[in-house]
């Protein structure tokens, strides 16, 4: 679409808005890019059949949102994209570094969507609001737009047992500060997410590691830890479990959340990846755990890390508690990000931005098992990231190491080792920070070539 192709019918509104907005769309998706010049007001106004005054206005609202500047003598042109749009590229751990070490999302499509968001809440007089002290729970419509995020996955809970966080990785944090005290001990799957660990250190906990197997955590092995009494909490991820991308079957999460209840020990559920999922519906444990599940998740792989946005459902007689832990660490998760989530929930912009997401991940995932035919992984559908076991003789610290010489950083077994579990010869390779597709297959073809002439590096004994 061209400006020339506008079309004022089909938008509500004063005519200079509905340009406005069109305008916004373009250059948000890219239709306009960075440095293009906008008609001259008369030349736009004869085009679209509006007066010139029309036209102006348009021009000052998105001038106004930031999206244009004006110089005198030359017109009006697209401004650059923010610095804000490297973020990503600047958490690269060093220069020419493919990164496939951290678990981002794909690009999807949130980056167009908040345009139109952060335009239509300029536009709104009660806005303003978003930016006072909030009840530290969660405004209500916030915590019902939690409820039905949620209740995508099959499971209806009630918003007043929802609490907002500023993030999965804040949910973790207040919900073991509830729970525990300095020397409680806490278990979790002998691989698991490795932002448990400063967790775990920060406050003071014990931390003991479980086995697993390829379908994920062992109840036996949960049963024979609660016995040993003085187990506070068990934290766990069943769901496209990160680092393993095991999911945990229907059968074991109803042994698991039955031990749980048998023994007292409360369970943390992480369900980050839950959405990605896809297969038979799968119960939470937090919701077959009764009083002793804790249920997490956020929007930071769905729809967009920067929200900032978690939820955890609690108990109803813990909900205070966490509540508490919220305004403890930061006083509440910020109402203005959780407004822009709660937009997005409810007219169905994060559906369509997790669909964009779980797209181009699905995409990622066949050119990398094109790229990695013959090697010993897994990457099930859904997954952001695939989990490669190493062939003789490397070992992960050091293919680790020699994938870094070779430009491109991945994430070793150990990282994710909880307390003295041992981990097996594997890493983590994510396949959707790089924002260009092209720089993913670049890093995996180096991963495929080393895998295919496993040479031992002169530090590693064999």
């Amino acid at each position: 679409m061209t400006i020339s192709e506008i079309d004022l019918t089909v938008r509500r509104g004063p005519k200079y808005r509905a340009i406005a907005d069109a305008l916004t769309e373009q250059i948000a998706d890219g239709t306009l890019s960075a440095g293009t010049r906008l008609p001259t007001h008369r030349d736009l106004a004869w085009k679209l059949g509006v007066t010139v005054g029309t036209v102006s206005r348009a021009y000052a609202e998105i001038s106004r949102r930031g999206l244009i500047n004006g110089e005198i003598g030359r017109g009006s042109y697209v401004r650059g994209r923010s610095k804000a749009e490297d973020l990503p590229r600047a958490l690269q751990p060093a220069s020419g570094i493919i990164n496939l070490s951290h678990n981002f999302p794909s690009p999807g499509a949130e980056r167009q969507a908040l345009a139109l968001t952060l335009a239509e809440m300029a536009r709104d007089d009660s806005s303003g609001a978003f930016l006072d002290y909030q009840p530290e729970a969660g405004l209500e419509s916030h915590r019902t737009a939690g409820a039905a995020w949620i209740g995508r996955q099959g499971w209806k809970v009630d918003p007043s047992h929802i609490v907002l966080t500023a993030g999965a990785q804040h949910a973790i944090l207040t919900v073991l500060a509830s729970l525990t005290r300095p020397g409680d001990r806490i278990l979790s799957e002998a691989l698991s997410y490795q932002g448990i660990k400063p967790a775990i250190t920060q406050l003071g906990l014990r931390a003991e590691g479980l086995t697993m197997d390829e379908d994920g955590l062992i109840p036996d092995a949960f049963e024979q830890a609660a016995q040993a009494g003085n187990i506070r909490a068990l934290y766990c991820m069943p769901t496209l479990h990160n680092p393993t991308t095991s999911t945990l079957p229907e059968e074991r999460r109803h042994a698991i959340a039955a031990i749980a209840i048998r023994y007292g020990v409360a369970i943390i559920e992480d369900d980050i990846y839950g959405p990605f999922y896809k297969g038979p519906p799968l119960t939470p444990l937090a919701a077959l755990a009764g009083e002793q599940g804790y249920y997490l998740t956020s929007l930071s792989k769905t729809v967009a890390p920067g929200l900032r946005t978690g939820f955890v459902v609690a108990p109803p007689s813990k909900v205070e508690n966490i509540a508490a832990a919220v305004r403890a660490s930061c006083w509440m998760a910020p109402p203005l990000m959780a407004e822009i989530s709660t937009r997005w929930i409810s007219d169905g912009t994060a559906d369509r931005i997790l669909e964009s997401h779980k797209t181009a991940a699905a995409e990622r995932r066949i050119r990398a098992g094109r790229i990695l035919a013959g090697a010993d992984y897994l990457a099930p559908s859904g997954s952001l990231h695939l989990w490669l076991e190493l062939p003789e003789p490397w070992r992960a610290a050091d293919f680790v190491a020699t994938m870094r010489d070779q430009g491109v950083a991945i994430a070793a077994a150990e990282t994710f080792a909880i307390g003295r579990a041992n981990a097996p010869h594997a890493v983590r390779v994510c396949l959707g920070m790089p924002h260009r597709i092209e720089d993913m297959e670049t890093g995996l073809d180096r991963i495929a070539a080393a895998l295919g002439n496993p040479t031992a590096p002169s530090n590693m004994q064999v």
